[in-house]
């Protein structure tokens, strides 16, 4: 179940479970253009490049218009916002379809928009990389924790706005060579910069967030139908998270930085007017308490940095020792479902899947295998007369007998109740012939010692090779168990080959 959609009043755009894991998926252009169809690529593809026109169109008018630092009052104080739409149409490729999709518009918007407004190209080519960043931020937040897109979660809304302001932060880079390249004064810095940081962080608050809620459900159901094949990492990536944590606390640190660096020169520069000289005092104090206060905030949010990482490395601990003990146990119930209990050894079923094998590897190489089924004598009388706990031991010991001369590679199955089977491949019938002797030579001279009393088994023993002309490996073992019963005919406790 899509969780995302909770809430939801349309099932039809409900998602399978198996899609999940996939709701942080990025997908590059190159990826996707093998999966599609001819004419979805010639849609996708062409609704991107329209896309990236619209957004140079949008961003030309923001230039010519001046929609960049412009003043608000808000509570008696003068804020500095910029608005710059392309902004929206690259953040929605990135979070919806991959980072590469937005990341290439916002390139190319603001490389050609710098150019317009004269900067020289060194310059434009370094600046048009700073709204890509501040999407980059933010993708990455989304593929270092699973966080839904949708944002119809709280966690997933305040998510979203802590990584917008990250975002921002890194975005506004550009504010700095703007003003450097121009040879703008450095008290035109403030307005530029507030304007970048917090234009990025309210469109995407109010533009960018509302687009999401609304079409994300559709995107989603749209990528799991086209590309069920392609999973997204599920952000458990340790790499990931920490280069988050890395990134936030540096966008906070740079945030302060700059607001209290960039306010103190306004603030000396204003007191150079004939202000009293206690006013004059009294600003300075305020602003070295200010940087004091900076610095002590340094320290909180780089202790808090390192609490998140070390928390987030006790419990990536925790998980993996328990995925570990997961592991261990699911490899003890394969073994259990694989293994005969009372014995060790293959049950029927996996000794089947081992017989398959070997049959066509003999029919595809031409070498040779041998069966020996084995059944103990008389052990029904066995059971009666001294119980199954007895009878139990019996089994276990001509188990124990097997596993002691089968080599390496041969494999010992118990098939039914007293009956195994053992596989030789890349064995002669001599050899296996003389095997099977051994077998039953060794457990009648090893009495199994029960009850106080000295019960001797014997054992009767069908030998069948894959040489044999035979249709499929039923066949071989059906030679292998008329054998077995030609040897109980003849009065038991005998070796009989097949053919």
């Amino acid at each position: 179940m899509n969780t995302d959609a909770a809430g939801s009043s349309s099932p039809t755009l409900s998602l399978p479970a198996a899609f999940a894991g996939a709701r942080a998926s990025f997908v590059s252009p190159w990826r996707l253009w093998q999966q599609l169809s001819p004419r979805e690529r010639w849609l996708l593809f062409g609704a991107w490049l329209g896309s990236l026109l619209v957004s140079l169109g949008l961003g030309v008018l923001s230039v010519v218009d001046e929609w960049s630092g412009m003043p608000l009052q808000f509570g008696g104080v003068t804020i500095y916002i910029t608005v710059y739409p392309a902004l929206l149409i690259s953040l929605w490729w990135s979070l919806c379809i991959g980072w590469w999709w937005g990341a290439i518009p916002a390139y190319l918007t603001t490389l050609a928009l710098a150019l317009y407004a004269g900067m020289a190209w060194q310059w434009a080519v370094l600046f048009a990389f700073a709204d890509p960043l501040g999407v980059a931020v933010i993708a990455l937040g989304f593929r270092a924790l699973p966080m839904l897109r949708g944002l119809r979660s709280l966690e997933s809304l305040l998510y979203f706005v802590q990584l917008s302001f990250a975002g921002s932060i890194f975005s506004s880079s550009g504010a700095l060579i703007w003003t450097y390249s121009n040879h703008q004064p450095l008290s035109e810095l403030l307005p530029i910069w507030q304007g970048w940081w917090l234009g990025f962080f309210l469109q995407n608050l109010l533009l960018v967030g509302p687009v999401l809620f609304a079409s994300w459900l559709r995107t989603e159901r749209w990528l799991y139908t086209r590309l069920q094949q392609v999973q997204g990492s599920d952000g458990e990536s340790r790499h990931l998270v920490v280069l988050l944590l890395v990134l936030v606390s540096v966008g906070v640190l740079v945030f302060g930085y700059l607001s209290l660096s960039l306010g103190s020169s306004l603030l000396l520069g204003q007191l150079q007017h004939g202000l009293a000289p206690e006013v004059r005092q009294a600003a300075l104090v305020m602003t070295q308490t200010g940087w004091v206060f900076f610095w002590v905030f340094v320290l909180i949010v780089l202790f808090n940095a390192f609490f998140a990482y070390r928390l987030f490395l006790h419990w990536q601990g925790r998980n993996q020792q328990l995925l570990d003990a997961l592991k261990q146990s699911n490899t003890y119930l394969a073994q259990l479902v694989r293994l005969d209990g009372l014995t060790g050894l293959l049950n029927r079923r996996s000794g089947d899947e081992v017989l398959q094998q070997e049959w066509v590897r003999c029919q595809h190489s031409g070498q040779q295998a041998v069966l020996i089924m084995l059944d103990i004598d008389h052990f029904k009388q066995v059971n009666d007369e001294y119980g199954h706990d007895v009878g139990d031991q019996v089994i276990v010991q001509v188990a124990m007998l097997l596993q002691e001369h089968m080599r390496l590679h041969d494999t010992a199955i118990r098939y039914g109740g007293e009956e195994f089977l053992l596989v030789l491949p890349e064995i002669s019938l001599e050899q296996a012939v003389t095997l099977a002797e051994s077998l039953r030579q060794n457990m009648a001279a090893r009495p199994v010692y029960a009850n106080q009393v000295d019960i001797k088994v014997t054992l009767s023993l069908g030998v069948a090779s894959s040489s044999l002309r035979m249709a499929d490996k039923a066949a071989w073992v059906k030679q292998a168990d008329m054998a077995l019963y030609q040897a109980k005919r003849a009065g038991r406790n005998r070796v009989v080959v097949a053919g």
